[in-house]
């Protein structure tokens, strides 16, 4: 497993991007996790890791996420509306502007959240 730190410097978002794509497959195979559809919000992202040979400036990064791809049944890289992230980048807003190291939704999340995550439910369902 990689040691990493919860901030490091990172040259630009694409790379940004990438790091993350990678700490979330490390954390979803270390749970057993076996199936995961990863949903980006950044196209060229997407892109990257569907045709990664077109990406040679970010290859380490692009290897990395293709070995391990190999750890899972099934994975799977889609891209999806900004918009459709609304509260998870709400609550990472959070975290950093209030410098919260410690998940406060294991506490029991706020009765806002409750409310924005049943309205959209509801609107997904449609």
């Amino acid at each position: 497993m990689e040691n990493c730190d919860a901030i490091t410097h990172i040259p630009n978002r694409f790379a940004a991007e990438l790091r993350s794509v990678i700490w979330a497959l490390s954390s979803l195979r270390d749970l057993g996790v076996s199936r995961v559809t990863v949903a980006v919000d950044y196209h060229e992202v997407v892109e990257a890791l569907k045709k990664p040979q077109q990406w040679p400036r970010y290859r380490i990064l692009l290897e990395k996420i293709r070995n391990l791809k190999e750890e899972f049944e099934s994975l799977d890289f889609d891209e999806e509306k900004i918009s459709t992230n609304g509260i998870a980048r709400d609550i990472a807003k959070s975290v950093l502007r209030d410098g919260r190291f410690q998940s406060y939704l294991a506490l029991g999340c706020p009765s806002r959240l409750h409310d924005r995550i049943a309205r959209e439910t509801i609107r997904s369902d449609v």
